[in-house]
Order: structure tokens, then sequence, then C-alpha cells
């Protein structure tokens, strides 16, 4: 009779057009046609008459299928979808305001830009990331070589940030996040993974990104500590490292504060202390961006004749924006990208999955980190810093790591149904 169920499942198997389904629906049904050939052995009939009823009772193979197949095919994330494209068209609107447009330098480059950054999307959208599971130590040996290459051939500093210029191309540390991300969620997976091994490799990825940006060792640091959070760990350790971390960390800042440039000193000098003589002279200091913001009013002042803005199309591109267009439109922009968020949370909210979980948490805090960091030093939250306004500022950087931050989520969210049926089927063998 073994016959008779391979024929059934084939038949079911055959109505369904997801490959990432077909195996997790042959998982199910014979799990169901075990449970029902086991009742029959109990009425005391044979074994051979229990799984003839056991399948007959199954009903239609075809029916089956095409129920299953509906439930189990992949699903396309609009919502993001929608919220993404509707990002990427709003970061024209920058270089519009200030003329860039009509340069073929800048607008061939931001097409170029933009079309890449979706098909990176698109690409990790059809992408199981469920086979990445299992390759952390893959990940972050390339994300460590890519650190180590950087630090070693950088040719030029740009902000503070070590960066290998090739031709118009900067590569830079914020290309490194990925592979973090991705190995973290590998190791936070599992029970196995001990504290000491987090801490062993977290100090010598921390090492080189001293090496190349404060910005993204922030980023780093940041989705590193709220991904472990989440992790399978002990929160009373993970608390206690954590802690014994900060601690460290702000004896190294003290420290460290008399050997800094002094650029970096004035940012967050000019930051508490804002009305001072030295900062109050600055031409673009913190005031400054405060007196164009709210001078910008409800509609803007369509023109920049009268006021320079410096890096207008990349770190204070929100400003920018605001005075252009004025509040009502940067309050539409900055509700189009915290949409973003927010779907993210909403998807991350229903998984059940801890590697999932862990994926989409990580990318939350890459992505929150550069919205509320990019959006509070220009409302005057926090001190001028070199970071970029997701799908906003001009750059191939900020684009692509956010579009494959929006590939994860969608990917995740295409194969969220095969995620819990995945885990029912666990709990019940």
């Amino acid at each position: 009779m073994g016959e008779q169920r391979n024929s059934f499942l084939k038949q079911v198997r055959s109505q369904i057009k997801s490959k990432e389904a077909k195996a997790l629906v042959s998982a199910e049904l014979h799990h169901h046609l075990n449970e029902v050939k086991h009742y029959w052995l109990q009425k005391g009939i044979s074994e051979d008459q229990a799984e003839e009823k056991a399948v007959n009772q199954m009903g239609n193979p075809i029916s089956i299928g095409q129920k299953l197949n509906q439930i189990y095919r992949p699903k396309v994330d609009w919502v993001t979808l929608i919220l993404f494209v509707s990002a990427l068209l709003l970061g024209f609107l920058p270089l519009l305001s200030q003329g860039y447009i009509h340069t073929n330098h800048f607008s061939t480059y931001k097409v170029a830009f933009i079309i890449v950054g979706g098909m990176l999307a698109l690409g990790m959208m059809f992408i199981d990331y469920r086979k990445l599971a299992n390759k952390g130590w893959l990940f972050y040996l390339l994300g460590l070589l890519f650190l180590i290459f950087l630090t070693r051939h950088f040719n030029t500093v740009i902000e503070g940030q070590s960066v290998l210029k090739i031709g118009p191309l900067n590569i830079e540390s914020l290309m490194a996040i990925p592979f973090f991300l991705l190995a973290w969620a590998g190791f936070f997976q599992s029970n196995r993974f001990k504290i000491w091994k987090f801490l062993l490799l977290f100090v010598l990825s921390l090492y080189f990104f001293l090496q190349c940006s404060f910005t993204t060792l922030f980023i780093y640091v940041t989705m590193t500590f709220t991904m472990i959070w989440w992790s399978k760990l002990n929160r009373k350790t993970i608390s206690i490292v954590l802690g014994f971390i900060f601690t460290v960390a702000i004896t190294w800042g003290v420290i460290g504060w008399m050997t800094v440039a002094y650029y970096q000193k004035y940012r967050i000098l000019s930051f508490i202390k804002p009305y001072n003589s030295e900062y109050l002279t600055s031409k673009f200091g913190l005031l400054k961006i405060h007196h164009l913001f709210m001078d910008a009013g409800w509609f803007g002042k369509h023109s920049f004749m009268d006021q320079f803005i410096p890096q207008a199309h990349t770190n204070f591109v929100f400003l920018s924006f605001t005075y252009y267009y004025g509040w009502l439109f940067a309050a539409i922009l900055f509700l189009v990208l915290s949409l973003v968020a927010f779907r993210i949370m909403f998807i991350a909210r229903n998984l059940n999955d801890t590697y999932s979980k862990l994926l989409l948490v990580g990318v939350m805090m890459i992505y929150m980190v550069q919205l509320v960091g990019n959006v509070g030093m220009i409302v005057g939250f926090f001190p001028m810093t070199n970071i970029s306004l997701p799908f906003i500022s001009y750059g191939v950087m900020p684009i692509l790591l956010n579009a494959f931050l929006i590939g994860i989520v969608l990917s995740v969210y295409r194969r969220k149904n095969l995620l819990s049926s995945n885990r029912l089927v666990s709990n019940r063998q």
C-alpha cells in the first residue's frame, strides 16, 4: 500500500507550484496519514487496510493540492514594495529643488542607483533566506575580510570615514553591515552559541569598524545589541555583558576625547553649547540649521538663492528638502519613510521563527538609526553627524544598503506561511 500513498502524494504535489512548499506539504500529509492509519490500526484491522482507509479518507488529491497551493503560494508584500518605490521616487525631489536634475552627472547616476537598488531588492525577495541561516561563520569572515581590505587600501577620507574611491564609486565600511547582519542572525538563533564567542567576535569586528567610521560603528553596535537582546541567550547574562561593554565604551570615549579631530569635537560641543560665541559665529552651526528649518514655513521658500546649505543632497538633504518644499511635504516624506519601519515591525511581530525575527529586528534597527539620526540632527535632537537619509540622500551606498534591507523583508514575507506551517509540523513531530 506504500504505492498508493506515494501516488496520492505525487498527485497533490503536482498541483503545488512552489518548490519550497512541496517538501513541507509532503511532511504534513505524511503526518496526517500516519495519524489516521494509527487510528484504524487501533480498531484492529490490518496494516494494509489501515493504510488504504487513511489514503481514501484524505479525499481527492487534486482538490487538496489546489487548496494547499493557494495557502502556501509565495506572497508578495505589495505594501512594502509600494513604500519602497515611493521612497525611491521621492529621492528625486532634492535633486530637482537644487537644480541637479538637469545635470547629467547627477541625474544619470541617480537613475542608475535606483535601478540597481530595485534589482537588488527584487533579487533578494526570490532568494530563500532560510538557506543562509547556518552560514553565520561564512558571513562573519566575509565582513571581517572586507573591513581589513578597506582599512589597508582606502585612498581617501571623507567626513572622517575611510573610503576606497574607484571612479564615481565610494566603497565604505557601510557595505560590511549586511554581512554582519546575516552573521549575527545565524549565531544568535542557536542555543549552543556561547557568550564568550560573542565577546570575542564582537570586539574583533569592533576594532576594524573603529578604524573606518564612527557613524557606521554606531549603526553596527546598535544593530548587534538589539539582535542579541532578542536572541536565545540568557537575558540576565546579556544585561551584564552589555553593561560591561557600555562602561568600557564610556571610559574609552572619555580617554579618546583628547585625540579626536577638531571637527568631531566641534559637532559635539556646538550641540551641547549652541549659544557659545564660537559656535554662534560659525557659518553653518546648529543654530543656523534650526533657523533655516524654522524659516521654511508650511510651503517652503522654493529657492536657495539667499542661502547656502552644504551637503544639501547628502547628509543635510532633509534640511534642504524642508527649506525648499516646506514643513508639509517634509512631514509627508517623514511619514512615508516611517511607514517602512512600521511595516517591518508589523511583519516581525507575527513571526515565530527565531532566525526570521532576528533578521527583521536587525533590519529595523539599521533603518531606524539612519532615519532617526538624520532627521534628529536637523530638528536639533542630535549633534551633526555623517549619516544619510534612507533612499533620499544621493549616493549609491544609502540606496544599496536599504534596498538590501527591503529585499530581506520581502524575502521573509514571501515565505511567512511556510514558516508558520513548518513550526506546526515540528511541534507535532
